[in-house]
C-alpha cells in the first residue's frame, strides 16, 4: 500500500474561472471602499479647512474690533483732554476778578453801596395748578386714549 495523496483531482476549469471571478469582484469592492474611504477622508478634510477659516475670520474681526476700539479710546482721550482744556479756558475767562475789573475799568461800574442794596421777601405758599387736560375731563381723556391707540396701530405696521 502506497502513501499517496487520496485527495480527488479536480480539473474542471470552471471552479478556476469562479475563483478568479470571486477574487476580480473582491477586488473591485475593495477599490469601492477605497474610493468611499477617500470621499469621507476629503470630506473631513474640508470640514476642517472650512472650522479653521471661520475661527481664524471669527479672530480677525475681533482683532480689527480691538484695534477700532483703541482708536476710538484714543481719539476719546484727545477730545477729552480738548475738551478739558476748552473748560480752563471758560473758567479762565469768567473769573470774578477779571469780570470786576473790566465792569469797573471799562464800564465805569461801581459796586453798590449798603443804602442801595434792598432784600425783598416773598412768601409763597404751596400751589396746585391743572393743566387743560385735567380740566377738561372724561372727553379729554378718551380722546387721548384714541390718539394713542392710533399711534401704536401706526407702529405696528409701520416699516423702520
Amino acid at each position: 500500500m502506497g502513501y499517496g495523496n487520496l485527495a480527488y483531482a479536480w480539473e474542471d476549469d470552471r471552479f478556476e474561472e469562479q475563483i478568479k471571478e470571486k477574487r476580480k469582484q473582491i477586488h473591485a469592492e475593495r477599490k469601492k471602499e477605497t474610493a468611499k474611504n477617500r470621499v469621507i477622508f476629503v470630506g473631513y478634510v474640508l470640514m476642517l479647512i472650512l472650522a479653521a477659516v471661520f475661527m481664524i475670520g471669527k479672530n480677525v474681526t475681533e482683532y480689527e474690533t480691538e484695534l477700532k476700539i483703541k482708536s476710538l479710546e484714543k481719539e476719546l482721550a484727545s477730545l477729552e483732554s480738548y475738551t478739558s482744556q476748552k473748560l480752563f479756558e471758560l473758567e479762565e475767562n469768567t473769573d470774578l476778578s477779571a469780570i470786576e475789573e473790566a465792569a469797573t475799568t471799562r464800564l465805569n461800574m461801581q459796586r453798590p453801596t449798603k443804602n442801595q442794596i434792598v432784600y425783598v421777601n416773598i412768601k409763597q405758599d404751596d400751589v396746585c395748578e391743572l393743566t387743560s387736560k385735567e380740566v377738561e375731563g372724561v372727553k379729554n381723556k378718551v380722546s387721548e386714549a384714541a390718539v394713542d391707540l392710533k399711534q401704536n396701530v401706526i407702529g405696528l405696521f409701520s416699516i423702520n
